[in-house]
């Protein structure tokens, strides 16, 4: 239990700071990265403020540190576009989640559980509200809207060998609409997994893929990309479930 709360706070302080408050326009310019970096370092500081006493704040400091490091070098690969710029994207993120998942084992052996300050216990209690359950809660809003997202549509790109914004307008369009589709969607999924079960999850995932064939059939092309985004969409879901599940 420890372990998984460790992971959904550096996650959660992560996701925040760089998918929210961060640009993924590969023509942005470089200066644009000194109020970047000091968004993500904020957001980091918010997260982590009610745990942030003991030796956690140098977890906080390793995220921070972490980021500034490898962000710049994000930044220059993604300048030169194309396959480079999504492999980086993915390398770096994967990276990034097993750095998390490494922290978050060894704080479960050496420390233990997050325990918020006195005053903010005290808040949650008077509105009857559980500190892992509003870790918890966050940490997949937060996870499945736009992180999986950018996830999603970069992977896409890097299986179709180029930009998005390569694509004709019509397809452009259509693929606009994509994004909320999926959020809705995952929300589903996730409330079916949590509270729920994963038989339903698996009922609705394997109806939907059935319904694919008409999307193929009225456009190959098109309906081969939705047919893979809604799977890496619906997949991305059960490791978001597997670790806030216990705390429901």
């Amino acid at each position: 239990m420890d372990m998984r709360q460790a992971l959904m706070l550096f996650t959660l302080a992560h996701a925040l700071g760089y998918y929210y408050l961060s640009s993924f326009k590969a023509d942005r310019k470089a200066v644009r990265l000194v109020p970047e970096l000091l968004l993500y370092i904020l957001a980091v500081t918010l997260v982590f403020s009610p745990v942030l006493d003991g030796n956690n704040w140098l977890y906080a400091l390793t995220i921070v540190v972490f980021h500034l490091v490898v962000t710049p070098v994000v930044y220059l690969v993604s300048r030169r576009g194309g396959r480079a710029r999504y492999i980086s994207f993915i390398i770096v993120e994967a990276v990034r989640m097993t750095g998390f998942t490494v922290m978050a084992f060894v704080y479960s052996v050496r420390w233990g559980a997050f325990e918020p300050w006195r005053d903010v216990r005290f808040l949650l209690m008077e509105y009857a509200l559980d500190f892992n359950q509003v870790l918890s809660y966050a940490f997949a809003f937060v996870v499945l809207l736009r992180p999986v997202n950018i996830v999603v549509r970069s992977l896409l790109s890097l299986i179709d060998g180029g930009d998005e914004e390569e694509q004709e307008d019509g397809g452009r369009r259509r693929l606009s609409v994509g994004p909320l589709v999926g959020i809705v969607e995952r929300m589903f999924y996730f409330a079916m997994a949590v509270h729920g079960s994963w038989i339903a999850f698996a009922i609705v995932f394997f109806a939907k893929c059935a319904l694919f064939c008409l999307a193929i059939r009225d456009d190959a092309d098109y309906g081969q990309r939705l047919y893979i985004g809604s799977i890496l969409s619906a997949f991305a879901v059960i490791p978001v479930a597997f670790i806030a599940r216990p705390f429901f």
